[in-house]
This record gives C-alpha cells, sequence and structure tokens, in this order.
C-alpha cells in the first residue's frame, strides 16, 4: 500500500487537479498526506475534501516537509509528489506493479512540463529526458542512483536508513550523494508526471538549472544549497 506525501502552500490553483486524478486510483488502505506550511488560501480544505491528512509544518523547505510527511505514513512505500503535478490514470497502478518485486528499494518516473510555448516546452522537456536517461545509465554502470524527488517511491526503510530528504536545493541529489549504491532500483520513463512551469517563469529556465547544477556539485561534496530564497512550494 502507498502513502502519497505532497508538500504545500497557497496550493488551490493546482492540488483540486492533483487530487481528482490521484484519488480515484487510491484504494481504502492508501494515504494522502499533505504537508502544509500554514496556506492562507483553500488548500486545506480542498486537501481534506479528497480524504487527505493534513499535517502543519513552518516553512522549512521541501525536503524537510517530505521528511516529516513520511514520519506520518503508515504505509510501507513511500511517494512523493509536487502540488502541481498531473499523474497519469495508471501511476498508482506502475508503482504498486514494481514494488511487487520485495527487492526494489526506490522506483523513480520521468517529469514533463506543461508550457503555454511550444519551443520552451520542447526545451524543458528535453532536458528533463536527458536528465533521467543520464541518471539511469549512471545508476545501470554504477548502482549510485538519482530519482526525481517530485516523482519517486522509496521503501520506508530505505528512505530513513540515512534520515530523509534535508533541506537543501535538489535534496534528490543530497539524497543520492548519501545513499549507498543498489543495483534494486527502477527507472520507469511511462511513470510520467506532468508539472507546471511556473519555476522556469519565474527564475528563468537557464538561471534556474545553472542553480540546479551549482546545487548538484555542492550536495557531492556534503554541503548543498541553503533553500533561503528559492522557492520550494
Amino acid at each position: 500500500m502507498l502513502s502519497f506525501i505532497i508538500p504545500t502552500i497557497n496550493e488551490e490553483e493546482h492540488i483540486e487537479k492533483l487530487l481528482g486524478q490521484l484519488s480515484p486510483q487510491l484504494n481504502e488502505k492508501d494515504e494522502i498526506i499533505i504537508v502544509d506550511s500554514y496556506s492562507k488560501d483553500k488548500t486545506v480544505e480542498i486537501a481534506e475534501s479528497y480524504g487527505a491528512k493534513v499535517i502543519k509544518q513552518p516553512k522549512k523547505g521541501i525536503g524537510l516537509a517530505k521528511t516529516e510527511g513520511a514520519k506520518k505514513a503508515k504505509n510501507e512505500i513511500l511517494a512523493f509528489m509536487d502540488a502541481d503535478c498531473i499523474p497519469p490514470k495508471d501511476f498508482v497502478k506502475r508503482i504498486k506493479d514494481h514494488f511487487e518485486d520485495p527487492n526494489i528499494v526506490a522506483v523513480g518516473g520521468l517529469d514533463l512540463y506543461s508550457s503555454d510555448s511550444k519551443l520552451w516546452g520542447f526545451l524543458y522537456n528535453s532536458y528533463s529526458k536527458g536528465v533521467f536517461h543520464s541518471s539511469k545509465l549512471t545508476h545501470s554502470l554504477t548502482g549510485k542512483y538519482w530519482v526525481p524527488a517530485n516523482n519517486c517511491a522509496y521503501r520506508k526503510e530505505t528512505f530513513f536508513s540515512i534520515g530523509g530528504y534535508r533541506s537543501v536545493v535538489c535534496e534528490d541529489t543530497d539524497m543520492m550523494y548519501r545513499m549507498p549504491a543498489s543495483k534494486n532500483v527502477i527507472y520507469d520513463p511511462k511513470l510520467a508526471l506532468v508539472l507546471s512551469d511556473r519555476r522556469f517563469k519565474e527564475n528563468g529556465f537557464f538561471r534556474t538549472v545553472a542553480l540546479w547544477g551549482l546545487s548538484n556539485v555542492l550536495c557531492f561534496t556534503g554541503k548543498g544549497v541553503s533553500t533561503k530564497g528559492y522557492r520550494t512550494d
């Protein structure tokens, strides 16, 4: 059974689209955990209308919000998503099918982006597909695995073996640095989420990618970039 963990702050514009697509795929033993940083809009009201469990936490960074939600999860499999994504109709089934193998410790999916511009949409998704496939190749060669923090699932024991996510930019790369290598990880390109392009619009695509690149390098020094001033909702 799955526990979906979704951090939020003022997400009324997106959260209903996500939960409207995700909730019908769940059974009575699955759960949705919303870790909300005291939204001032209808985020919590909408989440509760879909039966989600809401946990309040002051804004400390998206990594710590996800870890806090994981601590409250009742199920063995922890699935992490962002509030501005839309899952495919077979999303939950695909995750469950992968974890039917008791040896699998983590599953990573593919992030895609919606955009009003075909050109920018092509650029965003070409970049994202490149990251996905290069990570898959790195894993096959070394056993070290990066799975996107907004589209992945871990066994709870594996996730907490290193304490979960920390509050740094690119918490998924930081997780890769700290997590021991394992061949028991699946990369599934059909486990695709469609995210909004709001971060790229707000800060610029190349500037955002440059920040991610810097953070990735620093994660491998054991430090990472502080989330102060970085959009974590």
